[in-house]
C-alpha cells in the first residue's frame, strides 16, 4: 500500500503528536501486509503441485496442443488395440476390455467358434421365420395334434365290411364275380361295375315272389299283353296236347287215298265212341 507520511516539525504538540502516531500506524500496517505477502510467497514456492519440475516440462513438451480435449483421442493417438472373443463380458474397463466382451457376446448369439464368423442366419431371417404362422403350431393345433394317434389317416368313407365279408386292411379290396347266367363287367377310366343277366341260369327261390301273391309279381299274360301263365291255363293247354296227341294217332290209323286200316289205334276214345 502507498505510504502516506506526514511532516512533523520541531514543535513537540498535539498536532505533531498526532502525526507521529499516525506515521506509526500506516508503518505498522504496511508491515504487516508486508509479512503476510512474505508468508504467502513462502507457502506458495513451497507448493509443488502448483509448479512444474524440469521432467514435467519436458513431460509436457511432448504432449500435442489439445490432447485429451473432444476428438483428440483420434486412431493415431489410440493406436492398435487387440481385443478378443473369449472373456467374461464385463461393462466396465479399458477399451481394449470393452471390444473383447462385445466380441465375446457376438459370438455367443451367433453359436460360431469365432466373433468374426458369418453367422448361420440373421436376426432379420429369424424374425420373419418367426412371424409366418403358417410354419408354426398354434397352442389349439398342439392340443390336436395331442389327440391324434401315431399314424393315424384323414377320415374317408368307407364300410367295415360288404355282406358280412370283413376288410382286412385299412384299404382292402373286394371282387366281385358273377356266377351261373351272371356277367360282371367293369370300366376303369368311368369307375362303373355292370352286372347283366344273361339269362343262361335256372331262376332260383327268388322266383315265387314274381307269381301272383309274391313281392314283385309279374302279370297273368292275356290275348293281348305278355305275361305269366296261369295254372288254369296250364290245365287246359296239357287237355288240349293230349286231344292233338289222340287225333294225331287216330289219323295214322285212317286210311288215306283208298288204303286199308293200319294196325289198331292206341289213342283215347274220341267223342266216347270206340273203333
Amino acid at each position: 500500500m502507498a505510504f502516506n507520511r506526514r511532516t512533523i516539525n520541531k514543535e513537540l504538540d498535539i498536532a505533531n503528536l498526532n502525526k507521529h502516531n499516525d506515521n506509526y500506524a500506516d508503518i505498522e500496517s504496511t508491515l504487516d501486509a508486508h509479512d503476510i505477502a512474505i508468508a504467502t510467497s513462502a507457502s506458495h514456492i513451497a507448493d509443488g503441485n502448483i509448479h512444474t519440475t524440469a521432467a514435467e516440462k519436458t513431460k509436457l513438451a511432448g504432449i500435442t496442443a489439445g490432447a485429451g480435449g473432444a476428438n483428440s483421442a483420434t486412431d493415431s493417438v489410440i493406436g492398435s488395440r487387440t481385443a478378443t472373443d473369449s472373456v467374461t463380458p464385463s461393462l466396465t474397463g479399458t477399451i481394449t476390455a470393452l471390444f473383447s466382451s462385445l466380441f465375446t457376446l457376438i459370438k455367443g448369439i451367433t453359436g460360431k467358434s469365432s466373433a468374426l464368423t458369418a453367422p448361420a442366419t440373421t436376426l432379420e431371417a429369424a424374425k420373419a421365420h418367426m412371424d409366418t404362422a403358417n410354419i408354426h403350431t398354434t397352442a389349439a393345433e398342439k392340443t390336436k395334434l395331442a389327440g391324434i394317434a401315431t399314424g393315424a389317416e384323414v377320415n374317408q368313407n368307407a364300410f367295415a365290411q360288404v355282406n358280412n365279408i370283413p376288410a382286412a386292411a385299412e384299404s382292402d379290396a373286394l371282387t366281385v364275380t358273377g356266377g351261373t347266367g351272371i356277367t360282371i363287367t367293369n370300366n376303369p377310366t368311368t369307375k362303373t361295375l355292370t352286372v347283366t343277366a344273361t339269362g343262361t341260369a335256372t331262376p332260383g327261390a327268388h322266383a315265387s315272389s314274381h307269381l301272383p301273391g309274391g313281392s314283385d309279381p309279374i302279370a297273368i299274360a292275356t290275348p293281348s299283353a305278355a305275361g305269366l301263365m296261369a295254372a288254369a291255363d296250364k290245365v287246359d293247354l296239357t287237355n288240349v296236347k293230349t286231344k292233338v296227341t289222340a287225333l294225331e294217332d287216330f289219323l295214322g290209323y285212317m286210311p288215306i287215298d283208298g288204303g286199308a286200316f293200319t294196325g289198331n289205334p292206341t289213342g283215347p276214345t274220341i267223342d266216347g265212341g270206340t273203333i
